[in-house]
C-alpha cells in the first residue's frame, strides 16, 4: 500500500505507545505467543467503564461481553497481524490506522483496513475503543 507510514520508533506520544501496546498484547495472545489471557489486558482499561463500539456506533459491547467476543474470536484463528499506517492522538484520543490480516483454523485468510479510536481517561487507562472496518476485497 502506497503512502505515509508511521515510524513507531518516531512515536513520542504516551497515548499512542499505550494504544499500540493494547493491541500487541492482544495480538500475542490471539498468535499464542504469550500464555496470557485476555484477562491481561485489564491493567490497560478501566473494565468497569469499559465500551466497544463497532462501525455503527450502535453496536456497543461492555468489557465482560468484549472479552466473550474476543474468546469466541480467538478460538478460530490462527494467525492475526496488524501493520500501522498511522497514528495520532489528540487530548485523551488516539488514532491508530492499521492493515489487519487473519488466518482461520481452515485456513481461510481475511484482511481488513480499521481505524482504532481509543478514549483514556485521566489515569491513562482506556475507556473506549471504537472499531471503523472497511474489508479488503479478494483478487
Amino acid at each position: 500500500m502506497a503512502g505515509h507510514w508511521t515510524n513507531q520508533d518516531e512515536i513520542t506520544s504516551d497515548r499512542v505507545k499505550r494504544a499500540i501496546g493494547y493491541g500487541d498484547k492482544l495480538a500475542a495472545i490471539v498468535n499464542k505467543i504469550s500464555d496470557e489471557t485476555f484477562d491481561a489486558l485489564i491493567p490497560m482499561i478501566d473494565p468497569d467503564r469499559f465500551v466497544r463500539r463497532g462501525n455503527e456506533r450502535d453496536e456497543t459491547m461492555d468489557w465482560p461481553t468484549y472479552r466473550a467476543m474476543l474468546e469466541q474470536w480467538d478460538g478460530g484463528n490462527d494467525v492475526y497481524e496488524k501493520q500501522l499506517h498511522r497514528a495520532s492522538d489528540a487530548g485523551n484520543v488516539v488514532y491508530l490506522d492499521h492493515d489487519e490480516r487473519s488466518v482461520s483454523k481452515d485456513g481461510e485468510e481475511s484482511s481488513l483496513r480499521s481505524i482504532s479510536i481509543y478514549e483514556f481517561d485521566d489515569a491513562d487507562r482506556i475507556v473506549a475503543v471504537d472499531i471503523c472496518m472497511g474489508f479488503h476485497q479478494r483478487p
